[in-house]
Order: structure tokens, then C-alpha cells, then sequence
């Protein structure tokens, strides 16, 4: 009888752990995409969830008293806003990244922002859309040749603060304007791959690198424009007769979260 009990005992606690071991390995799948990032890069739920992607990278970049930078970035979006060819796309999203690249050695500050979570990358990519419209003046009535006195405080032109932000089709279907029989047209998800896979092989200790920001850049490059829901590109300040100073940046807290992440302190 004390056998019978004890094998009985030992075949409960099995079962007890085999089932643990499942619940711990079901809970880790789900968080696979983004498992062991930090919070800004939240990737949670199930693939159900990752029908869209958020991308946004923010450079500040030195400009040295010149208005050369953003004259080159205002040429190639007065360009890219006279189509809406994916070729034409493409080439503008090569052209700024390439441009930007260029520029490294004039990078001051970095931040970027990746969510693999649909709900959670539609909410961001509207936040910042919002808040980066809201703080630039863009309307003729706000335009002068004076400096923008509710935002900066010093008529310094040292920086510029250019912003790529993308919301991305992810969706496992096939991308709906591309030829030839629906079966065999590829995915949206599928032109996504590169670009996901470029992120997904950046470390956290690498984060906030100058090489990791060419990195994203780089992969900005492979991604297929089809697969762009909606995008925007922000230089700040908004006019060729404003500019940033460092007092700027660093005395207004709003600029905190770009100005704790330094090139040239690494």
C-alpha cells in the first residue's frame, strides 16, 4: 500500500511540472518578437496582434551656422511630394537615409522607437505625428524672419532635429497592387522581413551607438515602400531663418529623452 501511494504521489508531481514547463514555454513564445528588450520597444500579444508595425528615428545633427542640410532635405521632399510612384518612394527614402548617413560626423544626438504591437504602433505613430506638428511652425501666419520665440530661446542656428516616422503594413496577405496571380504575389509581411530583421539583430547594449543608427538607416533602404501604410519626415525648426542652440536642447526638458543619448560621449 505505501508504494502504491508513493508512485501515486510521484506521478501527481510529474504532472505538476510537466504542466509548469508548458505554461513557462507558452508565455515565452508569446512575448518572442521583442523577448528581453527594453520597454520602449514593446512587441507583446500574439502574431494576430502584428498586422502593423512603428518605426521613428530622430537625428539632431550639427549644422555649423549652414542652411546647406536642410536645403538638400527641403529639395528632395518638394520632389517626393510630386508623386506617389513606389519607385519614386524608394528612391527618396535612399536619398534622405543616404543623405543622413553622409552626415554622421555632424551627429549630436539619437533616439528611435520600434513596436511590433498593431495597436500599440497605430497610437504611436499618431502621438508623434501630433505632437511633432503641434510644435512646428508650419502655416504662413507662423512663418517670419524672426526666430520662434515660443520654442527657442537663442537666434543660434547649430542644430537641426529631422524625424522619420512610418507606420508599416505587416499583414500576412498579398500586397494587393502587385502583378500576376494572387497566389504567388508576395506578402506584406514578406517585404517587411529585412527590416524587421535588421532590428531584430541590434543588441540592447547597442542601442543608442552612432553605428546602430546606420544600421537603421541602412534598412530603411531595403524596406519595400508597398508595404508603407503612412510616413512623415519633420526637420525641426520648420524655416531656413530659425535654428537650435545648444541652450536649447538642453534647458527644455522636453528634449530630455533625445538629449540623454549622446554620439559624442560613447
Amino acid at each position: 500500500m505505501g508504494t502504491e501511494f508513493y508512485i501515486i504521489i510521484m506521478l501527481i508531481l510529474a504532472a505538476v511540472m510537466a504542466f509548469g514547463l508548458y505554461i513557462n514555454k507558452t508565455a515565452t513564445n508569446q512575448g518572442r518578437v521583442d523577448a528581453g528588450r527594453r520597454s520602449f520597444l514593446k512587441g507583446s500579444g500574439a502574431n494576430d496582434g502584428e498586422h502593423a508595425l512603428f518605426f521613428g528615428i530622430q537625428l539632431v545633427i550639427q549644422i555649423f551656422g549652414s542652411d546647406e542640410l536642410r536645403a538638400r532635405l527641403a529639395r528632395l521632399v518638394q520632389a517626393e511630394d510630386d508623386t506617389d510612384d513606389a519607385n519614386e518612394k524608394r528612391r527618396f527614402i535612399k536619398s534622405v537615409a543616404s543623405l543622413l548617413i553622409e552626415n554622421r560626423y555632424a551627429w549630436e544626438y539619437g533616439f528611435w522607437d520600434y513596436y511590433s504591437n498593431a495597436e500599440t504602433a497605430i497610437s504611436t505613430f499618431n502621438q508623434w505625428k501630433n505632437e511633432i506638428e503641434a510644435s512646428m511652425a508650419t502655416e504662413p501666419e507662423e512663418l517670419g524672419e524672426e526666430i520662434d520665440r515660443l520654442h527657442r530661446f537663442s537666434d543660434q542656428k547649430e542644430f537641426l532635429v529631422v524625424t522619420i516616422m512610418m507606420l508599416i503594413d505587416n499583414r500576412d496577405e498579398p500586397v494587393g497592387d502587385d502583378v500576376g496571380d494572387v497566389r504567388f504575389r508576395a506578402t506584406y509581411s514578406q517585404l517587411t522581413q529585412p527590416f524587421r530583421g535588421a532590428i531584430d539583430g541590434i543588441s540592447e547594449d547597442e542601442y543608442w551607438e552612432a553605428s546602430t543608427f546606420e544600421k537603421l538607416l541602412d534598412g530603411l533602404q531595403s524596406l519595400d515602400p508597398r508595404a508603407i501604410e503612412r510616413d512623415g519626415m519633420y526637420v525641426y525648426p520648420g524655416t531656413a531663418q530659425d535654428g537650435m542652440s545648444t541652450y536649447d536642447l538642453l534647458s527644455d526638458e522636453g528634449w530630455k529623452y533625445i538629449t540623454d543619448h549622446s554620439f559624442r560621449l560613447k
